[in-house]
């Protein structure tokens, strides 16, 4: 199996260490970046993901914890090994650019350059060369105050791949720039990842950026509070097969990426719950419903607050509405369990029943529920389209495929309208049964 080319094993950055403002920048931090991924960190303002991308860069020495690059302790290095690490396996983007006015374009790629002793002619002209495939090489003879924010940004991004750096930091490269120069320069740094095949780690608070990334970290108060896949993306991080599953909270978490996953769940769910309702209606549903789930509210409680006029503080639906909605969440949070349990299972089978097991019971539940009468063929072929799932051996969209494949392609030949309604229910039951790409 691969080796993680970063791993940081509980890090943490501390300021004035021993002193009554002591405090943690970082706390304990753990990841494994992996070579050739783009890696995003992810979070409010303060909330540490600088910190740590300075520490990868071998800025910010660890207070306490562990950080190894291409397994070696940078900070053990004495300065001049780790000045040679920053000048030749580091790259960086600053948000601010960080050009020196008095020199021309081409001079302030070609800088990095002269502390390698490169001559002055390879210097221009591999200088050159990247201006040019950063569409600014038309510009080279210029200043940077005469160049546009997206122009002098793009004139970053070629200075730091002048040393054909292999990890290349972002530390929030389009803060300062509008949305067009903003599209321009995230499209060369995935360039950069994508073609050039090195690993990117950016820092940002755009969740319009997270579709770049292969995984996300997401930070809060100097944690990660969770790590998220891309599922449009195909994963570099090496993984079991059935270890990671990608579910709806997923494309939520893009959404709301400041939302804990409780609170993603509780959306999926009222999301299911809910067809021709108001917003304010939604707004105290999702309250009723995190309450229920956590097990704070009781059946007839729950009820009650859907029940309940909208003046009285409750959601104003029928009672015999808000009885549906009790029986469909109590049905999905009964089959989540057994996902959850069965995800969570260890070697030994005394544990819980295999998968198999567990795509029987869910069968006859949907058997059950959607009114559907199937033959012995098609019985085990939804067993099977079930385990396949349940392990992330397949997604949502291949599984809503085999339920409407003919039996002999191993589906069960359900009309598009069925397949819709049920992969869709089953859906729900898989976001909140799953745990595998969050960290409470």
């Amino acid at each position: 199996m691969a080796k993680p080319l970063i791993v940081c094993r509980d890090l943490s950055i501390i300021y004035n260490k021993g002193k009554s403002n002591e405090f943690k920048a970082l706390q304990g931090v753990n990841t494994d970046i992996f070579e050739g991924e783009y890696i995003i960190l992810f979070g409010p303002s303060g909330c540490g993901k600088s910190t740590l991308m300075y520490s990868i860069q071998g800025s910010l020495p660890p207070g306490e914890g562990t950080l190894l690059i291409k397994g070696d302790d940078i900070y053990s290095y004495p300065p001049s090994e780790r000045v040679y690490f920053q000048r030749y396996v580091m790259g960086i983007i600053f948000q601010s650019f960080n050009l020196i006015g008095s020199l021309s374009v081409l001079d302030n790629v070609a800088l990095p350059m002269i502390f390698c002793n490169v001559d002055k002619t390879t210097r221009n002209r591999r200088a050159q060369s990247l201006l040019d495939r950063f569409g600014v090489g038309h510009v080279a003879h210029k200043i940077p105050a005469m160049l546009s924010g997206g122009q002098q940004q793009r004139v970053s991004v070629a200075r730091s791949m002048v040393n054909d750096p292999k990890i290349l930091l972002a530390d929030e490269p389009t803060g300062n720039l509008d949305s067009v120069s903003t599209q321009q320069v995230m499209d060369k740094i995935d360039e950069i990842n994508t073609f050039d095949r090195r690993t990117i780690i950016m820092v940002s608070h755009n969740a319009a950026h997270l579709s770049y990334a292969h995984r996300v970290y997401y930070l809060k108060d100097g944690l990660i509070v969770r790590e998220v896949v891309n599922p449009q993306r195909k994963q570099i991080k090496p993984v079991k097969e059935g270890e990671t599953i990608v579910t709806e909270l997923e494309q939520l978490a893009r959404l709301f990426p400041y939302d804990s996953v409780d609170t993603l769940r509780v959306k999926s769910m009222v999301n299911y719950l809910t067809q021709d309702y108001s917003f304010d209606q939604i707004v105290r549903m999702e309250h009723a419903v995190s309450l229920f789930i956590r097990g704070r509210l009781d059946r007839e409680s729950f009820i009650k607050s859907l029940v309940l006029p909208f003046e009285r503080g409750g959601v104003e639906v029928s009672e015999a509405e808000a009885k549906r909605m009790t029986a469909v969440t109590e049905r999905m949070m009964h089959h989540a369990d057994d996902i959850r349990r069965f995800r969570s299972r260890k070697d030994n089978a005394n544990i819980f029943f295999n998968q198999h097991k567990l795509a029987e019971r869910m069968r006859d539940h949907l058997i059950g529920l959607f009114r559907i009468k199937l033959n012995k063929e098609q019985d085990a072929n939804l067993v099977e389209v079930i385990a396949d799932r349940v392990t992330g051996v397949i997604d949502a969209g291949e599984m809503n495929q085999r339920l409407m494949a003919g039996v002999r392609s191993s589906g069960l030949g359900l009309s598009e309208k069925e397949a819709d309604e049920m992969s869709r229910y089953f859906e729900k039951v898989v976001a909140q049964g799953v745990d595998v790409n969050y960290k409470a």
